[in-house]
């Protein structure tokens, strides 16, 4: 699944971008090789996913290799200089330079770390129900108030709402509702749905997403349907594996 995925991403790029995307993908899956998620996913989900995000938002090639090897160097044994030896210094300086963001400010750091940060941050938040509650909570607090307002000044408003909704979600799921007062919870469902939809293949979204937001109609109250949106959230992947290898 994953690797069809990355094909489709490649797909966007011109031939020599999408040779260079396919292998960052395999290089990333080598390194991450028996690696799974706390959801019991393989790793290397995480990386595609990130890397889908950068593609869908018009970054160019090197942002999107840089999102399927951004945990390489922290989380696998891969030496930097491997690293530079297989994609050079500009790849590997955005690895590098994602890594040490996570430990300063993000006050001084380059819009492109930034943006990287940002899309690892929202599959984190969208497969966040793993992690341990107290944890849950933190990474929601320190989200709302620390990136979805860099989303914002960055000018990225649909990962800036997608933050917003998941946090929110997360802090508040008996009474959850977009804090500006002016979007239904049923609306935030869909648009959080419409996120997990780019797993899926592309003949297969529409449909998918239809029949996500018509149960969601059906649901008698909030609680039910932010129970429905995050088992939704939590299954798309393996979804995404059936349809590939059904379709």
């Amino acid at each position: 699944m994953t690797h069809a995925l990355v094909s489709e991403i490649a797909g966007l790029y011109p031939p020599d971008d999408a040779r260079q995307i396919e292998r960052a993908y395999t290089f990333a899956a080598y390194w991450h090789r028996g690696q799974v998620r706390r959801s019991g996913d393989p790793y290397i989900t995480h990386p595609v996913l990130v890397a889908a995000t950068l593609a869908r938002i018009g970054l160019d090639s090197r942002m999107v290799c840089a999102g399927l090897l951004h945990d390489v160097i922290e989380d696998t044994t891969c030496p930097p200089d491997r690293l530079r030896a297989e994609f050079g210094d500009e790849i590997t300086a955005l690895v590098q330079g994602l890594l040490t963001l996570e430990q300063g400010s993000l006050d001084t750091a380059e819009r492109r770390l930034l943006i990287l940060k940002l899309a690892d941050r929202l599959h984190n938040m969208q497969t966040i129900r793993w992690v341990p509650r107290a944890k849950q909570e933190r990474k929601s607090r320190e989200t709302l108030e620390i990136l979805v307002p860099l989303a914002e000044r960055l000018g990225l408003h649909t990962i800036k709402a997608q933050l917003e909704d998941l946090s929110l979600a997360t802090l508040y799921p008996d009474r959850f509702t977009v804090h500006n007062g002016r979007s239904s919870r049923l609306r935030v469902s869909r648009r959080v749905l419409a996120v997990s939809v780019v797993l899926l293949p592309l003949t297969a979204r529409a449909r998918w997403l239809e029949e996500w937001t018509a149960e969601l109609h059906a649901l008698p109250d909030r609680r039910a349907r932010t129970r429905f949106t995050l088992q939704v959230l939590a299954g798309t992947v393996r979804l995404a594996i059936v349809l590939r290898q059904t379709g």
